[in-house]
């Protein structure tokens, strides 16, 4: 009989610290997630809930990726339509100067040879903003990273009164013809950009040429050419850059509602992640401090319970 009674004793006393290791585990965890706010501090704290939150921040990564793409591709667009817009205000001025030079009188060839460097200074600011960047890369260049007119700038092939001037030489687009494209979504590739050849042309029928020959029309005081294919084709020049500047803008609105509703996406799955992850504070403190008397009644009791006596245990 006494046999069984110390059977009974032990095991009495395996199953007391048993929930005594349970509750203080609770305690423990409680304790974490009054400290962290988290209601999900490692896997085991909820296994499932563990997996669901792997799965949506994976997809949350993913967002956030097409949301900096997106914002990437504005500021790619927002850096050529400031361009463009710089090249339509130099070409206006090339064109005040031709309407100036072909209403000039034969006398007046000192103004003509200032309007005639003027318009050279002209090409050259515009050939500067044919290569303008972003982030180290000509904006006009497509998918290649070179300054789309790189002949333009130097050597005697891009001055007209050079003996080796050579405007399809000079000119050259060297850019490439695919536009920059960035991935906005899921299965979603949109175009950011527009290319230099659209823009500027290339060769001896780029916009560089023709103010080339401008300039040695105002330099010659050749009104009929001034007031006629130079004034025509500057027009033409202008309104290419226009619609240019037009389509960047289009580019630029779509690209802004595309980041409309990926910072949406973002924000649900976040919000997604927090309910499972985020702890209640008023609901942790209130099991915390049940926890906590619960655990303190636990140990009194179990105190008092496991106490054998000396007859007990020589019984």
């Amino acid at each position: 009989m006494s046999d069984v009674s110390r059977v009974t004793q032990a095991s009495a006393a395996v199953r007391m610290v048993a929930d005594l290791q349970s509750g203080l585990a609770q305690l423990t965890r409680l304790q974490e997630e009054a400290a962290t706010g988290k209601a999900i501090n490692q896997p085991s704290d909820n296994p499932a809930g563990t997996s669901e939150v792997l799965s949506l921040n994976a997809q949350l990564g993913r967002f956030q990726q097409y949301s900096s793409n997106v914002s990437d591709g504005q500021s790619w667009l927002n850096t050529a339509d400031t361009t463009l817009g710089s090249v339509v205000k130099a070409l206006n001025q090339v064109q005040t100067d031709v309407l100036s030079g072909a209403n000039s009188s034969a006398t007046a060839s000192g103004g003509n040879q200032a309007l005639s460097q003027d318009v050279l200074s002209i090409k050259q600011q515009i050939l500067n903003l044919a290569s303008s960047t972003y982030g180290n890369r000509p904006v006009f260049s497509g998918t290649y990273g070179v300054s789309p007119y790189p002949q333009g700038a130097t050597g005697g092939v891009s001055d007209p009164t050079s003996s080796s001037y050579d405007a399809d030489v000079a000119y050259a687009y060297a850019g490439g013809p695919s536009p920059v494209t960035r991935v906005v979504s899921p299965g979603q590739t949109v175009n950011v950009s527009i290319t230099g050849q659209q823009v500027f042309g290339s060769g001896s029928g780029s916009v560089f040429a023709l103010l080339d020959t401008i300039s040695q029309d105002l330099a010659n005081g050749n009104t009929s050419a001034l007031s006629g294919t130079d004034l025509s084709q500057v027009k033409t020049a202008l309104n290419t850059v226009t619609q240019s500047q037009g389509s960047v803008g289009s580019l630029g609105a779509s690209l802004t509602s595309t980041a409309s509703e990926v910072t949406g996406k973002v924000t649900a799955i976040q919000e997604q992640v927090s309910q499972l992850t985020d702890a209640s504070e008023d609901q942790v403190i209130t099991a915390l401090d049940l926890e906590e008397t619960s655990y303190q009644a636990a140990l009194e009791t179990t105190a008092k319970i496991i106490q054998p006596s000396l007859v007990q245990f020589l019984s």
